[in-house]
């Protein structure tokens, strides 16, 4: 088991997930990418973190220019967090990484035994997110 986990996670040198994000800034980015408007606080909510830190992971993707935060129109004491050109290439890069990584191992396969695989696969992402409590962490800690 610990072979597939390794083979198919998000590890890197010194932390890092992919190109120079961690992998706790790649689930943010991923989250925003999903919506053009979210607040610190509810990003930190899908993230599973305090809003605290949620402000820290904005602030390292502010710096590295993949996010940038904007005042709400309509009620400007709202701060929303969107991701810049720059970020959503970076996901599409990243995603399109990812994939070709898959693709590549389904290639050894039969047809019959990927779409077997697949099937499992996505019946164990399902269980494991139904069955994956919310923990509210500061985002330090939770790394």
């Amino acid at each position: 088991m610990d072979e597939i986990v390794w083979e198919f996670g998000s590890q890197g040198p010194e932390g890092y997930c992919c190109e120079d994000v961690s992998y706790v800034e790649y689930r943010a980015l991923r989250v925003l990418a999903k919506s053009e408007e979210f607040t610190v606080r509810r990003l930190g909510e899908h993230l599973g973190f305090t809003k605290s830190g949620a402000t820290r992971v904005v602030d390292r993707l502010e710096r590295k220019g993949y996010a940038r935060r904007e005042r709400n129109e309509i009620d400007h004491r709202v701060c929303c967090v969107m991701l810049t050109d720059e970020g959503l290439s970076l996901v599409a890069r990243i995603l399109e990484g990812y994939a070709a990584k898959t693709a590549a191992a389904l290639d050894v396969l039969s047809k019959e035994m990927g779409d077997i695989l697949l099937a499992s696969l996505r019946s164990f992402v399902a269980t494991f997110h139904e069955r994956q409590p919310v923990k509210i962490v500061d985002e330090d800690n939770h790394m």
